[in-house]
């Protein structure tokens, strides 16, 4: 029952008035006391600033804080994002909980580098608004159970938003203004990439291989995927895991599940044969769109 009010609330919200605003979208933030509608125009025009669709930073504030720059009290997450704390108030992001234009960069930065992930490997989440609120899900990293909350305040952030006008800035146009804080000059440098896994890894008993990951010099995002060469098998067994954001000098450990096809021929093969080699590629890219990849050779063992 309570499932059913909050989505009907949600639908309720989005019946009604489209809020009244000049064009174009503003692009100095209104304040911490400005209505919802004008802190979701503020935010919009960041997004299409950057070629991003203009309602996805409203839906991640309006499920995260109600679009509310909350305070970090004794919790470890700020902002109308609920960005962590001790992960991210560093620079180019320094301060964030007291400067909401460094949250909506840090949003736009994490929500562009993650489209970038997905178009090395051939998919674009911008053109289809059904996913989208995937897309804010592997910016925000919530836990599982609630990554399908931010698709259903599309409607609603449409709403505070309000008409798309002829003077906004149109996807792909300039990015936004320097933040306070934010590098002066444009960074082309690869990213650096720290990797270890063990050497030998059981998947068959773990369900999936794993090796860890992290970016030492500053934020990036971090996409593995695995080569598996069986022994008489023509083809490899390809695997591919989902862009992961990590903040600087986090390390996570990325997982490459096994399905049931996989798992099948892998224990074939081992049964067969005492060891099965496994080669994982790690590509990083940092929040400018700087690339690199590294790689790890791993024995496969039952």
């Amino acid at each position: 029952m309570k499932v059913r009010v909050a989505v009907l609330g949600i639908l309720a919200t989005a019946i009604v008035a489209t809020p009244a605003r000049a064009c174009p979208l503003p692009a100095a933030y209104p304040g911490d006391g400005a209505a919802k509608d004008a802190i979701a125009q503020w935010m919009a025009h960041g997004a299409l600033a950057a070629g991003l669709p203009r309602e996805l930073p409203v839906m991640g504030a309006l499920v995260e804080s109600s679009l509310t720059n909350l305070a970090q009290g004794d919790r470890d997450t700020a902002g109308y994002f609920q960005t962590r704390v001790a992960i991210w108030n560093k620079p180019p992001y320094q301060d964030f909980p007291q400067h909401p234009e460094l949250q909506l960069q840090w949003f736009v930065d994490l929500a562009t580098q993650i489209r970038q992930a997905d178009l090395a490997h051939g998919f674009d989440p911008l053109p289809d608004e059904t996913m989208w609120g995937n897309w804010i899900a592997d910016v925000l990293t919530p836990a599982a159970q609630y990554r399908g909350l931010y698709q259903l305040r599309l409607a609603e952030a449409r709403a505070l938003i309000g008409p798309l006008c002829p003077l906004d800035a149109p996807p792909g146009g300039q990015p936004l203004p320097a933040s306070p804080g934010a590098p002066s000059s444009v960074d082309t440098t690869a990213p650096l990439a720290r990797l270890s896994a063990a050497r030998a890894q059981h998947p068959l008993r773990r369900g999936a291989l794993s090796i860890d990951v992290t970016c030492p010099a500053e934020a990036c995002t971090a996409t593995a995927r695995a080569t598996l060469r069986l022994p008489g098998r023509a083809h490899a067994l390809r695997l591919a895991g989902k862009p992961v954001v990590l903040g600087q000098g986090q390390k996570r450990t990325l997982r490459l599940v096994l399905g049931r096809s996989t798992r099948s021929a892998l224990g074939r093969a081992l049964r067969r044969h005492r060891t099965v080699t496994a080669k994982l590629v790690v590509a990083v890219a940092d929040t400018l769109g700087n690339t690199t990849s590294a790689a790890r050779t791993v024995r496969l063992t039952r």
